[in-house]
């Protein structure tokens, strides 16, 4: 956990590097502006706080050529997120719940973090169980982005709607994954016999 001292610390060393970046030739300073534009999109696509703000003042920075203003931006803003108390206690969920979550089986869910579906999720050891942070962004394929934790609190929802306030047990689930497939197959011989007359 990070004290105030330690923040302030952090931010201070923050503002010291992109100060380093005052003096470089045009050249240096194109590539250290594609540094920046990358940890901007890297913000704006993981972030849980509405990074709109810092995202536009950085890109008003580096429009106006300050590059080492829009770096010092940069660093602080992820120095302020990454010691505050939101950040270090994030829950991460296993591929098992996650998969719960969204409806699918934990293949699909080791799948999608294979596609890179959830941004910032990277694929775990071989034979390791990947944790998947709350603050994970899944991106559909039609380019709707939910967080884990947006997820988590749909399900739970569901849940109590149904009544299920404790945890189902392993046969609970099978059960009712059966039940599920049973239905889908009856609708779809009805479906097909409809069409077949």
């Amino acid at each position: 956990m990070f004290d105030l001292a330690e923040k302030e610390i952090a931010i201070d060393k923050a503002v010291t590097i992109s100060e380093l970046v005052k003096d470089l030739s045009e050249s240096e300073s194109k590539d250290i502006s594609l540094f920046i534009m990358a940890l901007a999109n890297y913000i704006e696509k993981t972030s849980l706080y509405n990074p709109n703000a810092i995202l536009q003042e950085v890109q008003r920075s580096l429009s106006e050529q300050n590059i080492h203003r829009a770096l010092q931006r940069m660093l602080v803003h992820m120095v302020s997120v990454g010691t505050s108390e939101d950040a270090l206690n994030v829950r991460t969920y296993s591929t098992g719940e996650v998969a719960r979550f969204f409806g699918v089986s934990v293949a699909t869910i080791n799948n999608w973090i294979n596609q890179g579906r959830f941004i910032g999720v990277e694929k775990g050891e071989r034979f390791k169980q990947v944790r998947i942070p709350e603050n994970a962004i899944y991106q559909a394929p039609t380019g709707v982005k939910t967080t884990v934790a947006e997820a988590a609190e749909a399900y739970e929802r569901e849940q109590t709607r149904l009544n299920r306030t404790k945890s189902m047990t392993d046969a609970e689930e099978l059960a009712e994954l059966v039940n599920a497939v049973v239905h889908f197959e009856k609708n779809t011989v009805v479906h097909t016999r409809k069409r077949l007359c």
